[in-house]
């Protein structure tokens, strides 16, 4: 079974998630890459980010998305903004199809409820078939490790295409 990791990263911790995840399954990765990245510090990162997560202001990437007709299983990973899924992940769910395609779904925030987040990809997303999510809270390589356990269990279940939660 193909299976695609398509994941947006603004300061590396759904980046590192996605290539523990992507390492552990052997399976194809793609990055979300925006024209115009967004600020990556101060007052004009948390205000520019979370005014386009909340309004779904639409964002335009640099390079085109792959072409998902070969792959059955495809993973979504991104940090959550706002309380919500981040703009270019969104912009990229408006567009992309998952027709007949499993999903998996992956959220990195700094803490709180991740259920706003992956109800919001299911609700845009309804050609797709949603088998599992899990998150991290502020992911590095230290807390990673201590959540093998949880990321090995993931990946099982993306292997043998099971439900996770």
């Amino acid at each position: 079974m193909n299976r695609i990791l398509i994941y947006y990263s603004s300061e590396g911790h759904t980046r590192l998630v996605a290539e523990k995840i992507s390492e552990m399954l052997g399976c194809d990765v793609f990055e979300l890459q925006l024209v115009k990245p967004y600020p990556t510090k101060g007052f004009l990162k948390f205000y520019y980010g979370g005014r386009d997560s909340v309004f779904h202001f639409s964002r335009a990437f640099n390079k085109p998305f792959p072409d998902l007709s070969n792959y059955e299983v495809v993973l979504l990973a991104t940090p959550i903004w706002a309380g919500t899924v981040s703009a270019p992940m969104y912009s990229y769910l408006k567009k992309a199809s998952f027709l007949q395609k499993d999903l998996y779904l992956i959220a990195t925030c700094s803490g709180g409820d991740v259920s706003k987040c992956f109800s919001t990809i299911k609700k845009i997303k309804t050609d797709g078939h949603t088998r599992g999510e899990i998150s991290f809270v502020n992911p590095t390589e230290a807390t990673l490790q201590q959540d093998i356990e949880r990321l090995k269990a993931f990946s099982s279940a993306v292997l043998s295409n099971d439900s996770f939660q």
